[in-house]
């Protein structure tokens, strides 16, 4: 087995334990303080106790259903490229476009997940179900009440806060400029640190050998970050661009070594 085919097998045990709702298999994937922030931007789960409540209150009522687009393997990170497919009840079925990303132990568990999907998107999708979404949407907040308490909630409602419209602004601008090899455009990002895989490069210049050409497209903003699909067609890569008080600062680009 390639150290890529090992570091997916590793990853894949969660769906695998969604799927069935095996919840001692699904902790069990974690080291002893991993973290689970599902969606990012929110209140993040770390450790037994904690991801035990996150599991009872969004896995265990619900059936979650993973359809990956790509994976992307890189260093200890694997990025998955996917839509999530919630079936709450068979009128209230959610499709959630999502980067998820897994950092890999050395002992071969997940010490981080981090689930890249837009809050306020999937509650108007949610809102969209009509009367048919209020006996879900009253066990859901039940749920959260009852499993995370009121800082819990309030922690989840975090996620309503996110780069945004302006983020992906930036963002579409940073990698239009890379991909285009438009080196004037790109230099009001001069201050951007970038890493490509696990180089940390001199300047974002040095993308642009890297990445002219390619394509960005499915831009999702959860909290301070903006993730981005990037294709050429043939090979795959995620983006992902963080911002600190509105400005872009980093970009580190998932891409197979």
């Amino acid at each position: 087995m390639s150290d890529r085919q090992k570091m997916l097998s590793i990853v894949e045990e969660s769906p695998a334990a969604v799927a069935v709702h095996d919840k001692a298999q699904w902790l069990g994937l974690f080291t002893a303080d991993g973290i689970v922030n599902d969606p990012v931007g929110s209140e993040i789960h770390q450790g037994p106790e904690q991801l035990s409540a996150f599991y009872d209150t969004f896995i265990a009522p619900n059936n979650v259903i993973f359809h990956p687009e790509h994976d992307i393997v890189c260093g200890n990170t694997v990025m998955r490229d996917l839509e999530l497919e919630i079936r709450m009840t068979d009128r209230v079925i959610l499709t959630v476009p999502m980067h998820l990303r897994y950092e890999v132990a050395d002992d071969e568990h997940v010490s981080g997940l981090f689930a890249h999907w837009e809050l306020p998107t999937m509650v108007a999708q949610f809102g969209s179900k009509g009367v048919w979404a209020l006996p879900s949407s009253l066990k859901l907040s039940t749920r959260l009440l009852k499993n995370q308490g009121l800082a819990g909630t309030m922690g989840f409602s975090r996620a309503f806060k996110s780069a945004s419209t302006k983020g992906k602004a930036q963002a579409a601008a940073f990698l239009d400029a890379v991909t285009g090899s438009d080196n004037a455009a790109l230099a009001q990002f001069s201050a951007v640190n970038v890493t490509y895989g696990t180089q940390q490069l001199d300047s974002a210049d040095s993308l642009l050998s890297k990445l002219a050409g390619w394509t960005a497209s499915k831009f999702i903003a959860a909290g301070k970050y903006v993730t981005v699909s990037l294709t050429d067609g043939t090979d795959h890569a995620v983006a992902m661009c963080t911002f600190e008080g509105g400005t872009l600062t980093d970009v580190t680009v998932f891409v197979e070594a």
